[in-house]
């Protein structure tokens, strides 16, 4: 942070002062992280002292010349950020005193009554109004500052827009200038609306309008009319006789032409065709010199018409999801005023060379195409601040990239097989881009191809063995005792240029949730199965549920299969058993596709149909955006399945080590090839690669970690100063060649240089074999009876004492000698939890002395649900109270160490819990919460959250059980192929006498993203009767994300009924979401 920004921010006026008379820009721009932002922004220090609310320091910075309308990243000035913060004193003070722009708007539109009606904040509304700010003006989506206050449910702010719109109502005298018929379900425009010749802004969004009457041509004076999510198959003609419209939405419709005399529309500057089926443009579309905004994405477009070129005037280009091959050179020609440029999801090869000029270019969108070089050129365009280059072929960054560091503020790369730099260093951002650049040019280039191959496979499937033969070429058989205890780590020069990091898995259950924190994207994956003692029956133990753990969490892993113990085996046997490993996995993978198929399908066809959902289908009430969103969505898993066909290579370990030499041959010819690997040749600075070679050389020494002073010298030694360590440190880190946890305080101080060797803590945690578990920490100092209580503790409740760890991890052969950091290091990984040592929810046993501390390790749990539990959490919900119920449903695949994770990382958001192997009792306040997991007969896993209260503290409620919620969700995200689904329990069934024995109904877990519908007040399930309503504040939570239009019946409410059979069996992104509408409403 710059210094200005800082003492602004910290309310440093002397300091101010000083670095404003010493020449400090007073509007330069710095990432700052404000209140209530998600991340830090790009601010001027006018920005931070409004945020702050220092009137002092903002007179300060105005009269040292601070522009006041200036804009950070997001378009917003000091007087939006002002309003947000409820700062009233320099709202009145940039609008009286300093004159700010009141109807300025942001990149999303929203001016500052748009932000003060949004926040509900009424005393700034007033200021607002009083300034005579414009009502009508509308943001992105269409909605006005009143639209906003509804949609809070700010009803205080509600009141007071209205009551201001109704005064200057009475005193206007063009008072009927503005008419809002959005989400009317309208088939015909009322012929009062048709009456009012002087409307000049007319919206009529989300309606079944397939045409309009000739008596439209009356509303000359219109200047915005939105149209889009209607049922228009072609452009109305009637527009052409509104030639003063400035502003029209003709998006979502089925226009598939948009006619010659598009032309005439002189004064236009907003145009949206967005989701039809425009194949071409018109010529005369370069008429409109006064566009600014052209949004045509979701169409069919394969180029751009001539005349786009004599558009001057444009800003904002959307052209993505279209069939355009190349950006069409037109558009270059109107460089002199684009800022945003969108071609994303379209079958662009490549850029213009010439992009730079588009000279003042702000933001590129070119991801989802087939570009494989990004032209040097680009640059220069020293405006830029949002670029994205995601899920492309480019291997390759121009090398002066990095001077885009000085304006770029977003960066994806992701999905590409890059070299130079590597993805492990494009994945950091533009600055660690630059760092690696500035390193290439003070050292040569050194192209590095090492490749991570992963091991896998049930226990004694000849793993290790298999390691051994590849590597030494000579039988090397693994007895029983010597088995792989959770995972070990060699170097394998397989070629003269090819390494390979291969990491043998041990294959017993309890190490399963270790692996996944050693999967990767770019590694090879090998599943070992032993076909001497292969069944059909035991596919899904022995190969089945590896392969699935690899596609959900790594979705289009290289797998490769591997048969061992051939030399046991008849050549029938293994060509039956290998054929029949090859079917199951066929067909596992059939089913997962056809899945995908089904659900894109059913989006397709509502897509494709310009009919009205029928109100007993899947989609119904799923706006059109979300459904293309989900469509995309379940095409990126199609695209994303296994690279290799499956087959299984038979080799055998033992002497004479058949098939042996053709599976080494294969695997290096397979990692070599570019097809299937394009990133395995990095290049990399010599200085970092030295660097390596250098930490690798320090695993051979019995440390579990190197202070960073330590890796200091190591840099030094190699010619890295320690300016320059961090960047190759957290390359090698993203590599996984080292850990390095920067961003925690006890951690940070250290570098683990051998990852693997960190195992060795996990091996002495999780051994396989209680037994040797129970010897590790028998020489713990205590009494008979404690001895057996800390087993109890360990082997039933998880518990462990620090002391008992340190006694454990002795077996160790360099124990580690500092155990704040083995603690920390296994709370970061999610693996254990601190538990209260006194007071309430304290588990405190006899043998702890005060000074020791204890934690929880999850996956240790073995005991029942505790008889109180059921007491104090009876299964039907008492009827004085009511219950808030979140499920998530997996598809045939439970992940390893999920749920042991959850129940760990969610420790800071509750208290007073009582753990079991399947479930918690806790609460967060005043209110309970229950966590249970299942995993029913067709093998999908569930975990079900939930919590009581008293009537009318459901959104306190909700604030809480959604903490939960999101913690669920965050680990679900690095199983990014895994299907699974949310539901809302219905609070009324599960006040039932039957809830024990029928199952609840539940409510589509997308309406934890959608704000509650206004005007509604309950909700009906198909286990309800007539007379039955849930509340709909059981249903939908407080704060939200996306909206849902809703139509009310004859008693002022809507009833929706949703349904689902068997939670078991639902499938990915769908609801049954069924609206009941009056009879004869249309």
């Amino acid at each position: 942070m710059k210094p200005l920004h800082d003492a602004v921010i910290k309310g440093d006026q002397h300091r101010v002062a000083q670095l404003v008379q010493a020449g400090e820009d007073v509007d330069g721009r710095c990432e700052c992280k404000l209140p209530d932002l998600k991340r830090a922004h790009e601010f001027t220090p006018l920005h931070c002292a409004a945020a702050v609310g220092d009137l002092q320091v903002i007179d300060l910075l105005i009269n040292a010349g601070a522009e006041v309308d200036s804009q950070d990243e997001v378009g917003c000035s000091p007087l939006h950020r002002a309003v947000w913060y409820n700062k009233f004193d320099v709202v009145q003070a940039l609008l009286s005193k300093y004159a700010a722009d009141k109807d300025k708007k942001n990149l999303e539109g929203y001016t500052p009554v748009h932000l003060a009606a949004k926040a509900g904040h009424l005393e700034i509304l007033k200021i607002l109004l009083k300034t005579g700010v414009n009502l009508d003006v509308v943001d992105k989506v269409g909605m006005t500052a009143a639209d906003h206050a509804k949609e809070r449910e700010h009803l205080d702010a509600v009141k007071l827009l209205e009551e201001y719109s109704s005064k200057q109502d009475a005193t206007a005298a063009d008072s009927d200038k503005t008419v809002r018929l959005t989400d009317r379900r309208l088939s015909r425009i009322p012929e009062d609306v048709l009456e009012k010749e002087e409307t000049e802004h007319l919206f009529l969004s989300r309606n079944r309008l397939k045409v309009l009457p000739s008596s439209f041509t009356r509303l000359g004076c219109l200047t915005k009319l939105y149209l889009d999510n209607n049922c228009l198959s072609a452009f109305p003609t009637e527009l052409f006789a509104l030639l003063e419209l400035e502003e029209l939405s003709l998006a979502d419709n089925n226009i598939d032409n948009l006619p010659e005399q598009i032309g005439r529309f002189s004064k236009m500057e907003t145009l949206l065709v967005f989701g039809n089926k425009l194949h071409s443009l018109p010529s005369s579309i370069g008429s409109l010199t006064h566009l600014q905004s052209f949004d045509a994405h979701r169409n069919c477009l394969h180029e751009l018409p001539t005349g786009f070129s004599q558009l001057q005037n444009l800003k904002n280009l959307y052209l993505s999801q279209n069939q355009l091959e190349e950006v069409p050179a037109v558009v270059l020609d109107v460089g002199t005023s684009l800022q945003v440029l969108d071609v994303a999801m379209n079958k662009l090869r490549h850029l213009p060379e010439d992009i730079d000029r588009l000279e003042v270019l702000e933001r590129i969108d070119a991801g989802e195409n087939k570009i494989s070089t990004v032209p040097k050129r680009l640059c220069n365009l020293s405006r830029l601040r949002w670029l994205s280059l995601m899920d492309n072929c480019i291997q390759e960054l121009p090398n002066t990239f990095g001077r885009l560091a000085s304006s770029l503020k977003y960066l994806s790369t992701t999905s590409n097989p890059l070299v130079q730099p590597p993805y492990e260093v494009c994945e950091q951002g533009i600055q660690a881009i630059l760092k690696y650049q500035e390193e290439l040019e003070r050292c040569k280039a050194v192209v590095q191809p090492r490749m991570k191959m992963v091991l896998l496979g049930s226990p004694l499937a000849g793993k290790t063995s298999l390691c051994h033969a590849l590597m030494e070429n000579k039988s090397r058989l693994t007895r029983e005792k010597d088995r792989t205890h959770c995972m070990d780590v060699t170097l394998w020069q397989a070629d003269q240029g090819l390494q390979f990091e291969v990491y043998d898995f041990g294959g017993h259950k309890v190490y399963d949730f270790v692996h996944q924190f050693f999967l990767s994207p770019l590694a090879m994956n090998v599943i070992t199965v032993d076909l001497e003692q292969y069944t059909p029956a035991e596919f899904e133990e022995t190969v089945g549920k590896w392969a699935k753990a690899l596609n959900a969490h790594t979705p289009g892993a290289v797998i490769r299969m591997v048969g061992t113990h051939v030399d046991r085996c008849t050549p029938k046997d293994v060509r039956l058993k290998c054929e029949d490993i090859c079917d199951q996995l066929r067909s596992d993978e059939e089913k997962q596709v056809q899945i995908i198929q089904d659900q894109m399908k059913i989006i397709k066809d509502v897509i494709s149909d310009s009919s009205i959902i029928d109100i007993d289908h899947p989609l119904h009430g799923v706006s059109r955006e979300r459904m293309l969103k989900r469509y995309h969505k379940l095409r990126a898993m199609l695209e994303s399945r296994p690279k290799l066909p499956w087959c299984v290579a038979p080799v055998s370990s033992a002497d004479p080590l058949k098939g042996i030499e053709d599976l080494r041959k294969e695997l290096v010819s397979l990692a070599l090839n570019k097809d299937v690997f394009p990133a395995l040749r990095r290049v990399l600075p010599e200085t970092w690669v030295r660097l390596e070679q250098r930490l690798l050389a320090e695993r051979r020494e019995p440390t579990l970690w190197l202070t960073w002073a330590e890796v200091e010298t190591l840099g030094q030694e190699v010619g890295l100063s320690a300016d320059r360590l961090h960047p190759a440190i957290a390359y090698l880190h993203r590599r996984g060649v080292v850990l390095h946890f920067h961003d925690i305080p006890d951690l940070k101080t250290v570098v683990f240089q051998n990852p693997a060797g960190l195992t060795d803590i996990l091996k002495q945690l999780y051994h396989h074999d209680t037994d040797t578990l129970m010897r590790n920490i028998g020489s713990v100092t205590l009494d008979h009876i404690q001895q057996r209580q800390l087993q109890e503790d360990l082997l039933r409740s998880g518990l462990m004492s620090v002391d008992t760890l340190h006694h454990l991890l002795k077996g160790m052969k360099q124990p580690p000698d500092n155990m704040d950091i083995v603690v920390r290091l296994l709370e970061r990984f999610g693996i254990c939890y601190p538990v209260p040592m006194s007071g309430p929810g304290s588990i405190a046993r006899a043998y702890r002395v005060e000074s020791c501390s204890m934690y929880q390790f999850t996956w240790f749990l073995t005991t029942h649900m505790p008889a109180d539990v059921q007491q104090l959490w009876c299964p039907v919900c008492p009827q004085q109270q009511d219950q808030l119920t979140i499920l998530c449903v997996m598809r045939g695949f439970t992940p390893w160490g999920l749920y042991e994770r959850f129940c760990a990382q969610i420790d800071p958001h509750i208290g007073n819990r009582q753990d079991w192997a399947d479930g918690i009792l806790a609460s967060f306040g005043d209110y309970p919460l229950h966590v249970t997991r299942e995993v029913n007969k067709e093998n999908n896993p569930s975990i079900t959250m939930a919590t009581r209260f008293e009537t009318g503290h459901v959104d306190k409620a909700w604030e809480g059980l959604l903490k939960v919620y999101g913690v669920l969700r965050s680990l679900l995200k690095e199983w990014p192929g895994l299907p699974y689904t949310f539901w809302i329990g219905c609070c009324h069934c599960l006040k039932k006498e039957d809830a024990t024995k029928e199952q609840p109904h539940y409510f589509p877990g997308d309406l934890l993203r959608q704000r509650r519908p206004l005007g509604i007040q309950s909700l009906r399930c198909r286990r309800c009767s007539a007379s039955e309503t849930v509340d709909i504040r059981l249903v939908y939570p407080p704060a939200v994300t996306d909206g849902q239009s809703a139509q009310s019946n004859k008693a002022g409410q809507t009833t929706y009924i949703y349904n689902i059979k068997d939670a078991s069996n639902v499938q990915i992104g769908t609801g049954n979401e069924i609206r009941v509408s009056n009879a004869g409403r249309e």
